[in-house]
């Protein structure tokens, strides 16, 4: 959350670039010192374009192919997603064929790398295995590390678990005798990760651990935080395979404070754990909230992770014991979904790398450690196998799709009907019971004149609000103002404020034309939600549907009435 100083500095900043760097300026730059202007403002996006972008025209002039090659790669690193693919592209091909080298191979792997964070496996391995190969023919070992860090890490998640561990256990050789190249540390982080969640996919506890020791060591003697905890996470995962419930819980749970650094697919397997030591430990209820709230990720963010079927399936179980049809058939379905696109997904990264990509033949050569990928032809039967996979992923996506929109229309009438007043669809915390004899009266009477202004002047839609500002705001402590929402508003300080917002977004958009016009993330912050992510939870959670689908039937209901 940054303070009205901080805006103003990077607003002067900005302005004081704009009047020093003036595009006369930056062309009358050689390129290596315009390149090192970019490094030192990366940080700076505008800047950074802008030097870019004289780069390139400088190259384009001079008719440089692989200079306007790596203009395009910096113009990339400083762009919106979808913007950096079309550079990367660019980047791709006015270097491609050429001998620099560097060059396309830069812009293969940082392709795969934004493709792999946007949880797009297929096309990132797809370029990962490109990169790789333009690193072998030219002979550069710290981008055919790189590139097999990828293609390894794709295959972790959906490939073949053994021939990968075997794989990422090579590379990770090929690293150890390369110990000068580029970014060391960064490879040799992604080895023995790789090598360590390998081995909890195919069971193997004690490894796993051996190699996760290994990332925490190396992030505590460099003070990597980020790093460390997201090892102690992994160690988590470990532990619980070895029947450790309380050492995992503890692992788990202290790296979970760092979760906005790790992958999306983060929160499900955080949750998949959670729900299976309660489970294995015979606590059903607590199991099932996790359970529960893996499930809820997936359906806001329908990103696909390898422990999805498992949560499922322990769903499916836990309804067909307490005999509740509905539910066990609901779970079903969705374990019949993900399971289908997961196999979907391992069918393609298995039949690719396999067809594509091999153990790099310089390690063949120089130290016989790489035995080679075995090629593999898939004829007929794979096709017929994919093909019937594609067929009931429709069958099954299309019934759930239907059976869907008609419970989400059937909430949005009685919303209408209702005017919005529904009971939340999830069960709500316990407040805390406060006596009226705890407050004077006086007081209580006089922060309710606070909140009342405060709601009339919609306050809550501030992102910056907090139970200690707001108090301080009121000329009231913290304790007063809690304790007078829980016994007024029978709810919590947090709660109340997000009702709030959740309210005032439903009216919002239910008279204002333009407002439905806004994306969920520009809504979001329009009503004090920091994600678009929170936002559509929490309107969900108070309405039974998402803020998306609530807008398409507005938009429905408006153009029949004007038909």
């Amino acid at each position: 959350m940054k303070s009205r100083f901080f805006v103003l500095f990077l607003l002067i900043q900005t302005l004081f670039h704009g009047q020093e760097y003036t595009t006369s300026y930056l062309s009358s730059l050689s390129y290596e010192s315009l390149i090192e202007l970019y490094d030192d403002n990366v940080t700076d996006t505008l800047l950074a374009r802008k030097i870019a972008a004289t780069y390139i025209k400088k190259a384009r002039e001079a008719t440089d192919s692989v200079k306007m090659a790596r203009g395009y790669s910096r113009l990339a690193f400083v762009a919106p997603y979808k913007e950096a693919l079309k550079y990367l592209d660019t980047t791709i091909a006015y270097s491609k064929g050429g001998d620099h080298p560097n060059f396309p191979t830069i812009g293969y792997l940082f392709k795969s790398l934004y493709l792999y964070n946007n949880e797009a496996y297929e096309e990132s391995l797809a370029n990962a295995i490109l990169g790789y190969q333009q690193a072998k023919d030219k002979q550069n070992v710290a981008h055919q590390i790189t590139a097999l860090h990828q293609i390894n890490g794709i295959n972790e998640l959906w490939g073949d678990y053994q021939k990968t561990l075997d794989a990422a256990r090579l590379t990770y050789e090929l690293l150890q005798s390369n110990r000068n190249i580029d970014r060391y540390y960064d490879n040799y982080i992604a080895s023995v990760e790789g090598i360590g969640k390998c081995f909890v996919r195919l069971k193997k506890p004690d490894s796993a651990l051996a190699y996760f020791k290994k990332g925490i060591d190396k992030a505590l003697q460099v003070q990597d935080s980020t790093t460390y905890h997201a090892f102690v996470s992994h160690t988590g995962t470990a532990l619980y395979m070895k029947g450790a419930y309380q050492a995992a819980l503890d692992s788990l749970n202290k790296a979970d404070q760092y979760r906005d650094y790790f992958i999306h697919s983060y929160p499900i397997i955080y949750n998949y754990y959670l729900g299976s030591i309660y489970h294995d430990q015979g606590k059903e209820q607590t199991a099932l909230f996790y359970f529960k709230k893996a499930d809820s990720i997936y359906e806001a963010d329908q990103i696909l992770s390898p422990e999805l079927p498992l949560v499922y399936n322990r769903l499916t179980e836990y309804y067909k014991l307490n005999k509740n049809e509905e539910m066990q058939l609901k779970y079903l379905y969705k374990l019949v979904l993900v399971d289908s696109l997961i196999d979907a997904k391992q069918v393609f990264v298995k039949a690719k790398t396999e067809k594509e990509y091999t153990i790099p033949e310089l390690l063949e050569d120089k130290n016989n450690l790489i035995t080679g990928l075995q090629l593999q032809n898939k004829k007929s039967i794979l096709k017929i196998w994919v093909a019937l996979i594609v067929l009931m992923v429709a069958v099954i996506a299309l019934i759930y799709y239907f059976r869907r929109q008609k419970v989400y229309k059937k909430r949005f009438e009685n919303l209408m009907e209702k005017n919005g007043d529904l009971v939340e669809t999830e069960e709500v915390e316990n407040v805390p019971t406060v006596q009226k004899s705890e407050i004077a009266e006086e007081t209580v009477a006089e922060i309710m004149g606070y909140l009342k202004e405060f709601e009339t002047n919609k306050g809550f839609l501030s992102q910056k609000v907090s139970l200690n500002d707001t108090a301080k705001h009121f000329g009231t402590n913290s304790t007063y103002l809690s304790k007078v929402v829980n016994m007024k508003k029978k709810k919590n300080f947090s709660k109340y404020i997000n009702d709030l917002r959740i309210g005032f977004a439903f009216d919002e958009l239910k008279v204002n034309k333009t407002f439905r016009k806004y994306t969920i993330k520009a809504i979001a912050h329009e009503c004090g939600f920091k994600s678009a992510e929170s936002f559509s939870k929490a309107f969900y959670k108070k309405f039974g549907i998402y803020p998306s689908f609530y807008i398409k039937r507005l938009l429905e209901e408006e153009s029949k009435k004007g038909s």
